[in-house]
């Protein structure tokens, strides 16, 4: 009897490592479902402007975060990500939904994420690379970017997605402004 148990627990184990090695290198999870269903949920949308490649002195980005119940902006000053302001703005589950199916419309969960484009850094360097990520519980669920020169892994409309996101922001022009590089910001 104690070896039918050590063996079911063997082959437990095994089945364990197994699942957690094909976790590891799956990679890029691309969301099978629609966003909509997501609207009652702890998931965030998120899209992270990283401005151009520069001193760390010099440099800005800002992050937009939409979820069910608040949309918040978040700008930062150097690659520490130092947050220089902030705002959030209520929110409900009804206009979640409504964001997030004009996210599906625009093709947001589309994505081409290889190994060798995984990692934005350093393309469109005098640009700016725009980041998407779909997050659950503090995990990324889907992660995909694309870059004001053409460049990256994201497969939506991308001029529709930003917009969508800033949209979600009262106060967004206000807020960019105060970047003192609004006027790269290509939306």
């Amino acid at each position: 009897m104690r070896y039918i148990i050590g063996l079911l627990i063997a082959i437990g184990l095994i089945v364990l490592v197994i699942v957690l090695i094909f976790k590891a290198f799956a990679g890029h999870k691309i969301v099978s479902q629609p966003l909509v269903n997501f609207a009652y949920s702890p998931t965030i949308m998120q899209l992270t402007v990283d401005g151009p490649i520069n001193a760390d002195q010099n440099h800005l980005s800002f992050q937009i975060s939409v979820g069910q119940y608040d949309s918040e902006f978040r700008a930062y000053k150097g690659y520490q990500g130092t947050i220089t302001n902030q705002a959030t703005y209520p929110s409900n589950p009804v206009a979640y939904a409504n964001f997030l199916r004009a996210l599906d419309v625009a093709g947001y969960t589309k994505g081409n994420q290889t190994s060798e484009n995984s990692d934005e850094r350093g393309f469109c360097p005098f640009g700016q690379r725009y980041i998407f990520e779909i997050t659950t519980n503090g995990h990324d669920t889907q992660r995909d970017w694309a870059t004001s020169c053409g460049q990256g892994t994201f497969g939506g409309k991308l001029s529709t997605t930003l917009n969508l996101f800033s949209a979600q922001i009262p106060d967004f022009t206000k807020l960019n402004q105060g970047l003192n590089f609004s006027s790269s910001i290509r939306f």
